[in-house]
C-alpha cells in the first residue's frame, strides 16, 4: 500500500484504487501524489502524444478544456488546485487530462451498455451489469484506470467514482448509502447540441451522488437540472433501478410496463412519450441491436440472475448476439445492495472482486 497525507493507493490487477479523506483540496493533493505516475503518463501519450499531435489547431483543445472545466462547481476545482500541488502537473495541464474523453470524441461518441435485473428477473438481489466502449486507442491506457474513493470532510456522502484518471466527475459511480450510477451517450435520439454555458452533466452526477441518500432524491435533482448534452443514466439501490433519458431541454423517466424487473440502457431513447423514431442501427454503433441482444438474454435467464450470470450475459460478444464490442473498455458488475462490485478489462484482466462497503464504509443513520 502506498500512502500519501491521509490517503492510500493500491492495486486491482491493473485497477488503481485510492481512498481520499479530508477537504477537497487535501483530497486533491493525495490524488495528485498517489496517481502522479498515472496523470503524467495520460498527459504526456494522451495528450501530447496523440491529441494535441493529430491536432490541426492544438490551442483549441486546450480552450475546449477550459470551456469544460469552467462551470464545475467549486469543490471539484479545489479537488484539482489540490492535485496541481502534488502532481507535478500544472492546474492548465491537469484540466487536459480531465478533459481527455471530451476533447477524444471528435472521432466518435462514447457508446456503452447498461442492464439491471431485480424482481422476477433476478436470483436474489439486484444486479447491475454495464459495458463502457469508447475508442479502442484507450486501450492503451488500461493501468490509468482509476476507482477514487471521496471521503469529504464538509459532510456530503463518501463517494467513490471510475474512470480514467485525473477525470474529476462520474461515469461510473457509488455512494456510501449504495446508490449506483452509470451513464451512457443519448445523442442517437437527444442530438448533438452541446452547452458549454452549463454545468457539464458529468460534475452534475458527481455531485448527486454526494448529496443523495436515496432513488427518490436522486430523481428529484434530474428533474431540478438540465444536462448540457444528451444522456442515458441509470440508477439503481439494492432493491430497484430508475433509468433518466436526459436531452438538454428536458428528462423523464423511462417506465416500462411490461417488463417489471429489468432495464436495459444503450444509447436511444426507448420511452414512448418522447414520440421519437428508433435511430438507424449502423448510423449509431449498433444501440438497437445491443438493447434486443440484452433483452433476449435477460428473457432466457429470467429468474436466474445473478452475478454468475450477469457475468456471462456481459461477456456475451455482439456477433453472439450480446453487448460486448470490439470498442468495450471495462465492464463492470454491481450488486447495489451487498456493496459488491466486480471488475473486467476485456482481454487483459478477468472479473476481479471489489468489496464497495470496505471503502466507503457506510454510516449508521
Amino acid at each position: 500500500m502506498e500512502t500519501f497525507e491521509k490517503g492510500s493507493k493500491v492495486k486491482n490487477g491493473k485497477l488503481s484504487v485510492i481512498d481520499l479523506h479530508g477537504t477537497w483540496r487535501e483530497m486533491g493533493r493525495q490524488y495528485g501524489a498517489l496517481m502522479a505516475g498515472e496523470l503524467r503518463d495520460i498527459y504526456e501519450r494522451a495528450i501530447l502524444g496523440r491529441l494535441m499531435a493529430e491536432a490541426s489547431e492544438p490551442t483549441m483543445l486546450r480552450a475546449q478544456a477550459e470551456k469544460f472545466f469552467a462551470n464545475f462547481p467549486y469543490r471539484l476545482k479545489e479537488l484539482l488546485r489540490g492535485m496541481s500541488e502534488s502532481s507535478g502537473l500544472s492546474q492548465e495541464e491537469l484540466k487536459l487530462v480531465n478533459a481527455l474523453e471530451v476533447i477524444a470524441s471528435a472521432a466518435l461518441s462514447q457508446q456503452c451498455s447498461g442492464i439491471a435485473a431485480w424482481g422476477d428477473y433476478a436470483d436474489g438481489a439486484l444486479v447491475y451489469g454495464r459495458n463502457y466502449d469508447y475508442l479502442p486507442w484507450f486501450r492503451e491506457f488500461d493501468d490509468d484506470l482509476l476507482l477514487a474513493c471521496f471521503h469529504p470532510g464538509d459532510g456530503a456522502l463518501a463517494v467513490a467514482t471510475l474512470g480514467y484518471a485525473g477525470e474529476i466527475y462520474a461515469v461510473n459511480g457509488m455512494n456510501e448509502k449504495g446508490i449506483f450510477l452509470e451513464l451512457n451517450n443519448g445523442m442517437p435520439s437527444g442530438g448533438a447540441l452541446w452547452y458549454d454555458s452549463r454545468v457539464p452533466a458529468v460534475a452534475e452526477l458527481f455531485s448527486f451522488l454526494l448529496d443523495s441518500s436515496t432513488l427518490d432524491e436522486m430523481e428529484s435533482f434530474f428533474q431540478t437540472t438540465r444536462a448540457n448534452f444528451a444522456y442515458i443514466v441509470g440508477v439503481a439501490d439494492g432493491q430497484t433501478a430508475r433509468c433518466f433519458e436526459w436531452p438538454v431541454f428536458e428528462v423523464k423517466r423511462r417506465e416500462s410496463h411490461s417488463r417489471h424487473g429489468l432495464t436495459v440502457l444503450t444509447n436511444h431513447f426507448t420511452e414512448f412519450s418522447w414520440g421519437l423514431p428508433r435511430p438507424d442501427d449502423k448510423t449509431f454503433w449498433m444501440t438497437r441491436s445491443r438493447r434486443q441482444n440484452l433483452l433476449s438474454l435477460a428473457k432466457h435467464f429470467k429468474g436466474t440472475i445473478n452475478e454468475k450470470v450477469m457475468k456471462n450475459i456481459m461477456d456475451t460478444k455482439l456477433e453472439e448476439l450480446g453487448a460486448t464490442t470490439d470498442m468495450t473498455l471495462y465492464q463492470l458488475v454491481v450488486v447495489p445492495g451487498r456493496y459488491e462490485m466486480w471488475f473486467k478489462i476485456p482481454g487483459s484482466q478477468d472479473w476481479s472482486f471489489i468489496d464497495m462497503r470496505a471503502l466507503l464504509r457506510p454510516r449508521e443513520e
